[in-house]
C-alpha cells in the first residue's frame, strides 16, 4: 500500500513536468525538419541546375519542396512565421524561399516557437547556407 502511495505521489509530480519537455521536443524536431527541407531544396537547385523552392504555409503548418510530391506536416503546437522577400510571398500565410542553380537564394528566415523557446532557421541570400539559431533576436 505504501508503495502505491509513493508511486502516486511521484506521478503527481512527474506528469505536469513532462508537458514542457514534449513541447521542446516538438520544437526541436520541427526545426530539424524545416532545416532539412531547406537544405534539400538547395541541393536540388545545385544538382538539377535550375531553381528549387521551399514553400511554407504557416496557417496549415506544412511545407513543400521542389522534387517532393507530398507536403510535409509540422506540429500544430509549434508557432511558425516566415520572413522572405515580397516577390516570394504568395498570400498572408504562405511564402517561399527560392534557391538558384549557383547555390544562392532569395534568403529568409523561418521562426519556430514552442515549449517556451524560440528557434530560427536562417537562409543566406548570398550563399544559400542554412543555419539553425537558438533564441534569435528579433531582427
Amino acid at each position: 500500500m505504501i508503495a502505491l502511495v509513493v508511486a502516486g505521489l511521484l506521478m503527481a509530480v512527474a506528469v505536469p513536468n513532462f508537458g514542457p519537455t514534449m513541447d521542446r521536443s516538438r520544437l526541436y524536431a520541427a526545426t530539424r525538419d524545416v532545416a532539412s527541407g531547406l537544405r534539400h531544396a538547395r541541393g536540388m537547385a545545385l544538382m538539377r541546375g535550375r531553381d528549387a523552392e521551399f514553400e511554407l504555409n504557416v496557417d496549415k503548418h506544412s511545407y513543400k519542396v521542389t522534387g517532393r510530391a507530398k507536403p510535409f506536416s509540422l506540429p500544430s503546437q509549434v508557432r511558425l512565421s516566415l520572413y522572405t522577400t515580397e516577390s516570394e510571398t504568395l498570400d498572408e500565410g504562405t511564402g517561399r524561399i527560392r534557391f538558384f542553380p549557383d547555390g544562392s537564394s532569395t534568403g529568409g528566415r523561418v521562426t519556430l516557437v514552442g515549449g517556451g523557446q524560440k528557434r530560427a532557421v536562417d537562409v543566406s541570400w548570398l550563399t544559400g547556407e542554412v543555419k539553425v539559431r537558438e533564441n534569435p533576436a528579433d531582427d
